[in-house]
């Protein structure tokens, strides 16, 4: 009985050891003038379950019920979702990094940086993801997801205009993750905790997608992040990013036609 006793005892102890170094965390977050890195950290959870619960293909469906039963209801659906990231990804926080922050796209990775290391990057990448776009488009469960807009397959117009906003789109991502969040917690945490604190959220909203593109999600998470910190530079992630994603619908599409 007095050992179940001493370990409650230290349990309790110890949970109230951890409570006092959350708070301490906590005031140092907010005193030492880094108001920054903690909004960073408070913002990117209620933009991104914004766009999870409200700016999805499902979301369109049931806001403009007119459009259903059209033959390409999927397109403006899709546009739809690309537009949303759009807007709670790219326009959002580039308004806190303007008006709240006073700081400009340069200073999260919106400019060329290390092109040279950059460019080698994309050019040793970009064959392997190519592949991996390719191999993919085969699995049923890829087949299943992608493209979203499924109307345009055999029609190249649409195709083309639903990849441009397919890269709108991803610029949106890749400033969110590896601009908005990357370079904003670098200053405050460093470059390894930051590119494994964006790693998390930009995986967790894979949750649902077939497993290898989770699992993709991860380590690209990891690959992009090192890539965007090396170089300085947002832009040769985006340029990886656009690559396997119009791959992937380009191959499927070729499958499914």
């Amino acid at each position: 009985m007095k050992k179940y006793e001493m370990d409650a005892s230290g349990d309790s102890l110890k949970g109230q050891q951890v409570a006092d170094e959350i708070k301490i965390t906590f005031r140092k977050l907010f005193s030492e003038r880094d108001t920054e890195s903690t909004f960073i950290l408070f913002i990117v959870p209620i933009l991104l379950t914004l766009w999870v619960y409200y700016g999805k293909q499902t979301d369109f469906d049931a806001l403009f019920k007119g459009l259903q039963g059209r033959w390409n209801q999927d397109i403006y659906s899709t546009i739809y979702e690309y537009l949303s990231a759009f807007l709670l990804m790219f326009w959002i926080p580039y308004f806190f990094v303007k008006v709240g922050f006073r700081k400009g796209l340069k200073d999260f990775g919106f400019k060329l940086g290390d092109w040279r290391y950059g460019m080698r990057f994309v050019m040793i990448a970009a064959p392997f993801l190519l592949w991996a776009a390719y191999t993919g488009a085969a699995q049923p469960g890829i087949q299943a997801e992608y493209p979203l807009a499924r109307s345009m397959i055999g029609h190249w117009r649409l195709f083309l205009l639903v990849e441009c906003f397919y890269i709108v789109y991803y610029v949106s991502w890749e400033f969110m993750f590896r601009g908005f969040m990357l370079f904003g917690l670098e200053r405050k945490f460093g470059a390894l905790p930051a590119i494994l604190i964006q790693t998390i959220p930009s995986a967790i909203v894979h949750i649902g997608k077939p497993a290898s593109e989770s699992f993709g999600a991860i380590a690209a998470g990891l690959a992009f992040g090192y890539l965007a910190i090396r170089s300085r530079s947002i832009i040769y992630p985006l340029i990886l990013h656009i690559i396997v994603g119009i791959a992937t619908d380009i191959f499927v599409s070729i499958r499914l036609s």
